[in-house]
């Protein structure tokens, strides 16, 4: 049986990210630009405001934009996947302080393959942080398919399927993807070692 985080996991956790990639966290709710975005979205067809608002946790720069409280578990968002979701979100950080703030801005804005080639490096953090807390890797296809939701085309989401796919198999190989989810793990080990998932020593 794989242990949920606790609030205190989730709230340190967050701190631990944060203090090392000096980022802040910001009610999307209230804030207007994430308001004015949402409306853009929805006029040109590519997502639904309330969606945008209450679906999707947004970085901009060094400021993420989440429809949660981290530590505080909400219908659409459990406090494990409140975990994953710091460290996809910080996976961006990695890629803007990679590539330059221009670069990768201008890349992820107007390039849809290079959005779902973000997007799918981002969601390898979800692959790696699943495999470590369940043993099991997530499906590939469902991950790649939310990219639906990105405004890009149907081969740059084959493309991001094949680099998920890709990633499965170095993972359960042993091998690390991201940065971002090496440092969440690393700290997960250390300061919460119960959420691992330990094979049964009974097993055959």
């Amino acid at each position: 049986m794989t242990n949920s985080p606790t609030t205190a996991h989730v709230t340190n956790f967050w701190a631990a990210m944060q203090a090392h990639y000096a980022t802040r966290v910001i009610d999307k709710s209230n804030a207007a630009e994430m308001r004015l975005a949402a409306a853009f979205l929805e006029r040109i067809h590519v997502l639904d405001a309330a969606s945008f608002m209450e679906r999707f946790t947004t970085i901009i720069g060094r400021r993420i934009y989440a429809p949660f409280t981290p530590g505080i578990a909400t219908p659409r968002h459990s406090l494990w996947s409140q975990i994953v979701v710091c460290t996809h979100e910080h996976q961006h950080v990695e890629q803007h302080d990679r590539e330059g703030k221009i670069r990768f801005s201008s890349r992820y804005l107007l390039s849809p393959a290079a959005r779902a080639a973000y997007e799918a490096e981002a969601y390898c953090c979800n692959l790696e942080l699943h495999y470590w807390h369940t043993g099991e890797i997530p499906d590939t296809r469902e991950l790649a398919d939310r990219l639906t939701h990105y405004g890009v085309r149907k081969r740059d989401i084959e493309a991001a399927h094949q680099t998920l796919s890709q990633a499965a198999r170095k993972i359960q190989d042993g091998q690390s993807i991201t940065l971002a989810a090496q440092r969440a793990i690393d700290w997960l080990q250390q300061n919460a070692p119960e959420l691992q998932h330990r094979p049964d020593s009974h097993a055959l």
